[in-house]
């Protein structure tokens, strides 16, 4: 069951929302709009961002907005400015909002080539830039991992961040903007539409240069935003259309040596049940079948899992969340991911290697491990939304099928860091008789680094 994206805000049925999926989930492809615009004067584009499509060495979305509906929304490509090709954007509205998102999918690129593109329309001045597709072999590559962002100063000072890290790609796990504040719960709605497009020009400075994979949060449970409450979402973002059956938020890609899949916490959340099982088993299914793909592939040395809702954590709003334990835990462990990367608790927190639900070695600040002897477990939600300050770390909590809070000790945790930050994660491929790396480093708002873990992996 997907949500279907409209220009108004509609009531659908379960029946109506699975057929959007083409179009919501990823398969926005160069065409013909979905309605004529009047001819009247617009802004220029707005809010550019990049998504990788199935394939990052050959797949590229480019998205953008306008303040109205616009003629001749197009996208101008090449590998240099001459362009020479042009592509037409699908164009929709989104919920509660006047504002129109337009998408272009590009597909049989080059890979390892740097592209420049301009996005443009009729009566608007046009904007330029550039991006890079994922070479064909491995090698050394950084992308950054983070959640629950938000808008404001310290979100913010993270774009700054993120350029001196110069990444390949962004992981954001969920919470991106909180147009709605209520975030999946009964709480009285707090909604901001605009606030998606104050977050879009946010990012834009580096969104527009590398791609921005994202997943869904309690906070994309938007009110008026369709029967899952994506609408808002998906209105907004081309995925790579390589997910679970009826699962718009849900991808999965290969970047030279890392798996990456994209989950959809909602689905299994025990602490915020609004959209809980609304899957039934098909994401289960698809991941377990993903992993065993990507752990059988000979090109891919770690798998990275993101989702929203957090494994372990001992932050004392949200603690740990037993439906993410008991949904995925086992699966994790059989299929040896090296790395999940979760938001949610609104700080950053790395436990040591584990299996089974317990740690299997020690990883204090600086260590080097094998990342086939245990999972490590990342919560990395310390975006820029206003940060969670407590931890009750050793004694911790994990909200059961109830709702809940058992109480536990978190003999797990490794590094807890309650401030704002980012992960940023190099990856070096094996050579010369080395092991293949990745390194994790937690980076405060300030650029201060206050954690560093290698996971090292040997064929």
């Amino acid at each position: 069951m997907t949500d279907q994206v409209s220009p108004t805000p509609t009531r659908t049925s379960r029946r109506t929302v699975l057929k959007a999926a083409a179009v919501a989930g990823g398969a926005l492809v160069g065409g013909p709009m979905l309605w004529t615009p009047p001819a009247r004067a617009a802004g220029a584009p707005a809010g550019a961002h990049l998504t990788f499509g199935a394939d990052p060495a050959r797949a590229m979305a480019l998205s953008w907005s306008t303040p109205q509906p616009v003629r001749g929304a197009v996208v101008d490509l090449g590998l240099d400015r001459t362009y020479g090709l042009t592509l037409p954007a699908e164009s929709t509205g989104a919920p509660l909002v006047d504002t129109i998102y337009h998408h272009v999918r590009a597909d049989s690129l080059e890979p390892g080539q740097l592209y420049h593109y301009r996005l443009r329309h009729d009566g608007g001045e046009p904007f330029t830039g550039t991006f890079r597709t994922a070479a064909a072999e491995s090698g050394g590559f950084t992308f950054v991992a983070f959640g629950d962002m938000g808008v404001g100063a310290a979100a913010q000072s993270h774009i700054t961040r993120i350029a001196a890290a110069d990444p390949a790609f962004a992981f954001v796990v969920g919470d991106l903007c909180y147009a709605d504040m209520s975030g999946g719960t009964a709480l009285p709605a707090q909604q901001d539409p605009a606030r998606w497009d104050a977050w879009l020009a946010q990012i834009q400075p580096s969104a527009a240069r590398v791609p921005w994979m994202t997943t869904v949060g309690n906070h994309e449970m938007e009110r008026g935003s369709g029967e899952l409450g994506y609408q808002g979402y998906l209105s907004r973002f081309t995925l790579p259309g390589t997910g679970a059956p009826d699962g718009p938020a849900t991808y999965s890609f290969r970047y030279q040596n890392v798996g990456l899949i994209s989950l959809d916490g909602n689905d299994a959340s025990y602490e915020i049940d609004r959209n809980r099982n609304y899957l039934g088993h098909h994401q289960d299914t698809w991941f377990a079948e993903t992993l065993s793909a990507m752990r059988a592939d000979e090109r891919i040395d770690f798998i990275v899992v993101g989702f929203h809702n957090c494994m372990y954590c001992t932050n004392a709003v949200h603690g740990s969340d037993g439906g993410i334990r008991d949904r995925w835990g086992h699966l994790f462990d059989e299929h040896s991911v090296d790395l999940v990367v979760n938001g949610h608790n609104h700080c950053y927190e790395r436990t040591h290697p584990m299996r089974s639900g317990r740690p299997v070695a020690e990883a204090p600040v600086g260590a080097t491990v094998d990342s086939a002897s245990g999972t490590t477990y990342l919560t990395a939600g310390g975006g820029g939304q206003a940060e969670y300050p407590t931890s009750t770390r050793p004694a911790s909590y994990v909200v059961d099928e109830n709702g809940v809070r058992v109480p536990e000790t978190a003999e797990w945790s490794a590094v807890p860091y309650m401030g704002h930050s980012i992960a940023v994660i190099d990856v070096e491929p094996a050579g010369d008789g080395r092991p293949a790396t990745m390194t994790i480093t937690g980076v405060a708002v300030d650029g201060t680094r206050f954690d560093t873990v290698t996971l090292q992996r040997t064929r």
